[in-house]
């Protein structure tokens, strides 16, 4: 029976402090592969908890892929690679952790057929292939207080002076704290570089890595695999499962960089299980590799724990983590930045130290005051609040529309989007189009799981449903039962 003290969890609750105790013996390897854990019940009795705080527990375990809960069996410790004997408590910090949010990555849209008949200017009913186009309206009126303040109490000395190519210290030393105390992740402020928006991150990381060949999840978020490709990397495309991206392929291919989205894949919605993690982190410290960690999507994790970034279980300094304020403020902000690993640093410094800084003064002060006050982590908790809502009333309208027997959602705890999977008679691909296509006659438009895909099999599942990327943060929420009803015609139109 496993024995621990919850009396001494800390600042921790019961469930998060009895979730890292089990993780961190199948770290150490006090819980081998193939062992199984005490019984809910069981152990809950033996520690004098609620069920509720061992059935969490579990869950977090489950989704973080350090177990496998077998039906009607129990749960049992899966297998980790070698790469796993780094005790986590070297590189997570194991201070509690309250998730704020970064931005959501979009991909190519699935278009309109051009012979639909749909004029392209005529208003949408929804739009689920893209996020949210404009600004929720709390985050605007914060962004629009906190410029105010910024403009009207911050010294003129601070907004009007040169400042690093890095970005102002100021922020610096904002960001690595909001990502100490989200992400339970320590980086120094001298190791974060700001820039106007992921892309300009990402092409930062080209001149970085000397236009390395790039592995890209497939099927994945074009808009990155189009980024590398526009500035001279080979790009190679490697399927993702159910645990991640394949690392075994990944090792087949001539790449140096893999750059992968962990904690929320675009557009899987899947959580890339401990195994895979330190697959991943084998792969890089085998050789002059690197992994660019994209945890666009990280605080908006609807249920349980967020999941810990993979850069927090880097000890050999192989991680480049970028994330963005995009989804929890506006994309037409264009606020992201990069984490560095240390070997790294004088690379940048010599390479692009002499540039200004592509944000500007004024909206990195009004950033870091924002951090600082705790103000966006609030906003962070109140719009998770507010979308988990949206998501369960789109999903129940759904459920309870004439094809909802047909329906399945996935990965919709993982973040901004989920997954909608529809039985259908005839080949998935073709009914993705096909229903993506009648949906848009009613007005609602839909983005195939294949169109996110570079090789079509690697978007196809043995079960033959045809899937769906729901980016459901832009929709208003008195039309949900008429979308609903749009997409249950569509999906029952040659059934019926």
């Amino acid at each position: 029976m496993l024995d621990y003290d919850i009396d001494h969890r800390g600042d921790l609750t019961r469930y998060e402090y009895l979730y890292r105790c089990i993780r961190d013996d199948i770290l150490s390897g006090e819980l081998a592969a193939g062992d199984r854990l005490p019984s809910k019940r069981a152990l809950a009795a033996h520690l004098e908890v609620a069920l509720v705080t061992v059935e969490s527990a579990y869950a977090q375990l489950v989704a973080e892929g350090f177990v496998s809960a077998r039906p009607r069996s129990g749960y049992y410790v899966n297998l980790l690679p070698q790469a796993a004997s780094a005790s986590p408590r070297s590189a997570v910090s194991t201070r509690s952790a309250t998730p704020p949010r970064p931005a959501a990555s979009p991909t190519s849209a699935v278009h309109a057929d051009p012979h639909d008949g749909r004029q392209e200017d005529t208003p949408l009913l929804a739009d689920f292939s893209r996020p949210a186009t404009r600004a929720d309206s709390s985050a605007a009126n914060l962004w629009e207080r906190a410029l105010r303040q910024t403009i009207t109490q911050e010294p003129r000395t601070e907004l009007f002076a040169a400042q690093p190519a890095q970005g102002t210290e100021r922020l610096r030393v904002a960001i690595a704290d909001y990502l100490q105390r989200s992400r339970g992740v320590a980086v120094s402020p001298r190791n974060i570089v700001v820039g106007a928006g992921a892309q300009v991150i990402y092409q930062m990381i080209v001149c970085l890595l000397g236009r390395s060949t790039v592995a890209v999840e497939d099927p994945g978020y074009g808009r990155v695999w189009a980024t590398y490709a526009a500035g001279g990397c080979p790009v190679r495309y490697v399927r993702a499962d159910e645990e991640g991206m394949r690392v075994d392929l990944l090792a087949q291919t001539d790449a140096a960089v893999a750059h992968v989205m962990p904690s929320h894949q675009f557009p899987t919605g899947r959580v890339t299980s401990a195994a895979r993690r330190f697959e991943l982190l084998g792969w890089a410290a085998a050789g002059d590799r690197h992994i660019v960690e994209d945890d666009y999507d990280c605080e908006f994790r609807m249920s349980g724990l967020p999941v810990p970034p993979l850069v927090a279980a880097d000890t050999a300094g192989r991680v480049l983590y970028v994330n963005t304020f995009s989804k929890s403020l506006s994309s037409a902000l264009r606020l992201a930045y990069l984490a560095l690993p240390d070997e790294i640093v004088p690379v940048w410094r010599e390479r692009f130290g002499f540039l200004a800084c592509t944000v500007s003064v004024i909206d990195q002060v009004a950033l870091a005051r924002l951090l600082e006050s705790g103000d966006y982590d609030r906003h962070v908790a109140r719009y998770r609040t507010q979308q988990r809502r949206l998501r369960d009333q789109l999903v129940g309208a759904l459920k309870a529309s004439a094809a909802g027997p047909r329906l399945t959602f996935e990965e919709a705890d993982s973040g901004l989007h989920f997954v909608l999977a529809a039985d259908v008679a005839g080949d998935a691909a073709a009914e993705e189009r096909r229903i993506a296509r009648e949906a848009l006659r009613e007005g609602v438009r839909l983005a195939p799981l294949g169109g996110y895909a570079y090789e079509q099999a690697n978007a196809t599942r043995a079960d033959g449903r045809a899937r769906f990327v729901m980016q459901y943060d832009g929709l208003d929420p008195e039309r949900v039962d008429r979308v609903a009803d749009a997409i249950s015609r569509a999906c029952l139109t040659p059934l019926a």
